[in-house]
């Protein structure tokens, strides 16, 4: 008899842990080459989505959730800058006028109004079944900037509520609810301060008319004191609220957030970790489908990361570590490393996907123990084929996790 395979739900949920996919522009990845067992959701900037309607399409007829972000930070980049061109200035949302400056004061009201209204027009336009809240990286916590990203998600989800942006989309099931998350921005250095994290909980957790949080770390090391904070932050607002956390930009130790619970996290090509400002390359680089644009390492599951440098510099690590802990992923001889950009996008996906898969089928505290017997032997591994350390952030998340969950069990033995 065969064995039913039950998919992830198409949105983050609390009970049921999952992978979201940030596809990549054009990457050659298709919605039916997803392990649904682990991937429920897809997610590509808007910009991106624009000019590659179909994938958004393919999967929302395949069942799947959406998200769109509008990446809103855009408007702080040098009004000339490539991020600003092409597709991103088309969009509602552009401020093509200005280069906006969070931190300095308090947005207007009928400029912050007119924003979250432009913002949410944008990504419902481009079919987003989970829309977000506009994001911005701001240099100071505490101040005007985190004020200003408030006042937005409180503006946005009064508009989401005011539409019934809730309902399906036309020509979708009446099962497809659309959610609404609150973004939240926030760099890797003040990650790792308790009384911002602190914050940050109180002040997100208070706001009404969303149905989850989409969590951007800017500018991660992936050190174990910063994957400790965004990891006490997105924990602490789903024991706060009910509601799903999803965490972006960690890069590889995403893996260890999804280990200890939290709902979603959100990996793939281009789009592990967030510089700002990015790097001013020609948005085509990005958004390129051939050999060329910007390079892709590869990644290998036996040491949780990539392996080596781009280019002829890594190539005799990676020849190395394949013959060494041959792969299964079947897009490339399996004792050797993949080539090209095309058969290197495939097999990070699977292998992503894979890494994903072992720990969201486990309870936490068994997906926990398996991720640090994991670490230790990637760790033994890089050793011996002198690669660099893995990053700490695989090892500070579970001791964080835990003391969430203490907290947790004090505060209801106080109420019972």
């Amino acid at each position: 008899m065969d064995a039913v395979v039950i998919n992830v739900p198409r949105h983050p949920d609390l009970n049921r842990r999952s992978l979201i996919v940030w596809r990549g522009y054009r990457s050659g990845l298709t919605v039916p080459s997803m392990d649904r067992r682990v991937v429920g959701t897809i997610a590509m900037p808007l910009a991106h989505a624009t000019l590659d309607s179909g994938v958004v399409t393919a999967a929302l007829e395949a069942g799947m959730g959406v998200v769109l972000p509008g990446q809103a930070w855009r408007n702080q980049l040098p009004r000339d800058h490539p991020k600003r061109s092409g597709a991103f200035a088309t969009l509602a949302l552009h401020r093509p006028q200005i280069v906006l400056r969070p931190d300095d004061a308090m947005f207007g009201a009928t400029f912050a109004e007119r924003y979250a209204a432009d913002h949410l027009d944008a990504e419902l336009n481009g079919r987003a079944s989970i829309a977000t809240t506009p994001g911005h990286v701001l240099d100071h916590e505490g101040g005007a900037g985190r004020s200003n990203e408030l006042l937005l998600a409180r503006l946005t989800a009064e508009e989401f509520l005011a539409r019934r942006a809730w309902a399906p989309a036309p020509g979708q099931p009446a099962s497809a609810r659309r959610a609404l998350y609150a973004t939240i921005v926030l760099q890797g250095q003040h990650a790792k301060v308790p009384a911002i994290i602190d914050r940050l909980v109180l002040d997100y957790a208070a706001l009404e008319g969303i149905s989850g949080y989409w969590i951007i770390a800017a500018n991660c090391t992936q050190s174990g004191v910063q994957l400790a904070g965004y990891a006490s932050l997105a924990l602490r607002l789903q024991v706060a609220t009910g509601r799903s956390a999803v965490c972006s930009g960690v890069g590889d130790t995403h893996l260890a957030l999804l280990a200890s619970g939290v709902a979603a996290t959100c990996a793939g090509l281009h789009g592990m970790s967030f510089t700002f400002p990015p790097a001013p390359l020609p948005e085509r680089d990005e958004e390129d489908d051939d050999e060329s644009g910007l390079g892709v390492h590869v990644y290998h599951r036996a040491i949780l990361g990539n392996v080596g440098q781009l280019g002829e510099k890594g190539e005799a690590a990676r020849r190395a570590i394949f013959r060494n802990r041959p792969c299964g992923c079947g897009h490339h001889p399996a004792n050797e490393p993949p080539e090209g950009k095309r058969a290197t996008v495939r097999h990070n996906a699977w292998a992503v996907s894979a890494d994903a898969g072992d720990v969201v089928e486990l309870a936490v505290p068994a997906a926990e123990r398996l991720l640090g017997a994991r670490a230790q032997g990637a760790s033994r591994l890089r050793a011996f084929l002198k690669l660099s350390n893995l990053k700490r952030g695989f090892v500070a998340v579970a001791p964080a996790a835990a003391a969430v969950r203490a907290a947790d069990i004090a505060s209801a033995n106080e109420q019972s």
